[in-house]
């Protein structure tokens, strides 16, 4: 079993999603990497948010994990990793992302509305991966916390 950590990045009130050429058309995620060997969560999680879109990590908390048949027998591990707000330049590697992109709440709540992936001809709506996805998982976690916070709380 291969493990893989996936993460949602974030930095204040927005946070960063990306899309792999290979994902239907609208979709982004969390980022994803595998692990390599004798690295730690955390250090797995920093390289990866820096190879694939230039950030530093300041830092990663963990959320859950999922069993991924795709593309072979995986574990991932889902965290959340802050990075200052004042550095969010992205810095993407083409040859791992088809394109990444901070969103707003506003942004990120509407695509958890999207059932469904948009059809050729239909207008081009962001969506997000489905509920049984570790990715939606972290996605609605930083909604909910953005919204107690929003809220006081």
């Amino acid at each position: 079993m291969s493990p893989v950590v996936i993460v949602l990045v974030s930095a204040g009130k927005r946070c960063l999603l990306g899309r792999q050429s290979s994902f239907p058309r609208g979709m982004f995620s969390a980022l994803a990497g595998f692990c390599d060997m004798g690295e730690s969560l955390e250090e797995t999680v920093c390289r990866e948010v820096a190879e694939e879109v230039g950030l530093e990590v300041h830092s990663v908390s963990y959320s859950s994990s999922q069993h991924w048949p795709f593309p072979h027998s995986s574990f991932m591990l889902g965290c959340h990793a802050s990075v200052n707000p004042a550095y969010t330049q992205l810095n993407v590697d083409h040859s791992e992302l088809e394109d990444a992109r901070w969103f707003s709440l506003e942004e990120v709540n509407l695509a958890l509305q999207v059932k469904t992936p948009p059809k050729r001809g239909d207008p081009q709506v962001l969506w997000l991966p489905p509920k049984h996805a570790i990715a939606n998982r972290l996605i609605t976690e930083w909604t909910d916390h953005q919204r107690r916070s929003e809220e006081g709380e």
